[in-house]
């Protein structure tokens, strides 16, 4: 579940971007339709983009969407959906401080659920964490259960240091919906970043057991399962360590941390073989991730 701490707060990885909810779990005087604010989790990383030329043709495809946005716009300024619509494309076309321009004018013209959540995941996106703290908490007063503004709150805190804090957010957020699973990943995580391993440890094992719902949750699945490993290799708990990763590599083939991992989970278990093809495939996978260009300036 989200969502992202970007436009979601938390990654997969931590809590360090937004998330575009896959599934439903607004309250039900939300508007229909997919949220623009998941919560905060780790959002897929950004396409490379490998020339300027390319640059400019995404630059050029992103402003024939917007450009016919604006016109709406100023033909009727006051109208709120055209000021969200335009909002949204400009904050996925990466253009954000414009895009918060016209998020909080849909708010200010429609305060409703809908509106707060996708200004404060702007806010998010921008890195303006305290402006994104007080539109979910102005949310909550409209919808106080309203776990992705819960789980959010969470992840801000995350990014702040204020682990303690994300903890009883993360807490509030799947004792409202207890299938809520970034929620809990998240749990986990600032948990590990207090120092309360056990508890981090016991917390990533509790993801195991909900049924991923959407894309985003299967990743966070996945991102649990690596760092049970990470924190068993720490411990000395190979044969455990390997277990999970075993498993990971079977969802993800392509995750290379997860080979690093397990390389070094065959080398301490005295199978220096094997250990090498772990690392050769995780060097494998590191390459074809690599540009095969320089990346162009402002990616």
């Amino acid at each position: 579940m989200a969502i992202v701490f970007g436009l979601a707060v938390l990654g997969c990885a931590g809590p360090d971007g937004p998330e575009k909810p896959e599934n439903d779990r607004s309250p039900a005087n939300h508007p229909p339709g997919p949220a623009f604010g998941a919560p905060l989790t780790a959002a897929p990383p950004a396409t490379l983009v490998q020339t300027v030329a390319e640059l400019e043709h995404r630059a050029e495809q992103a402003e024939k969407k917007i450009d016919p946005l604006r016109r709406e716009v100023e033909s009727d300024p006051s109208n709120a959906q055209k000021q969200h619509t335009l909002g949204r494309a400009l904050y996925e076309a990466n253009f954000k401080e414009q895009a918060i321009v016209h998020l909080e004018r849909a708010a200010e013209l429609n305060p409703s659920v809908r509106m707060l959540l996708d200004l404060a995941v702007g806010y998010g996106g921008a890195a303006r964490l305290d402006d994104a703290k007080r539109a979910y908490e102005r949310l909550l007063k409209l919808s106080p259960g309203f776990s992705i503004a819960l789980h959010n709150l969470g992840v801000l805190a995350h990014r702040r240091g204020e682990f303690d804090e994300a903890v009883g957010y993360f807490n509030r957020a799947f004792e409202k919906e207890s299938n809520y699973l970034l929620a809990r990943l998240h749990l986990g995580d600032s948990l590990k970043a207090s120092g309360r391993l056990q508890d981090a440890y016991r917390t990533y094992e509790q993801v195991l057991g909900l049924e991923p719902s959407n894309s985003q949750e299967a990743s966070g699945y996945v991102d649990a399962l690596y760092k049970l490993a990470s924190l068993d290799l720490k411990m000395g708990a190979y044969e455990r360590a390997g277990k999970f990763l075993t498993e990971l590599i079977q969802m993800a083939p392509n995750h290379n941390k997860a080979h690093y991992a397990y390389g070094q989970v065959l080398l301490y278990m005295g199978d220096p073989e094997e250990a090498q093809k772990a690392f050769d495939k995780h060097v494998q996978i590191l390459a074809a991730e690599e540009p095969k260009s320089p990346v162009a300036m402002g990616n």
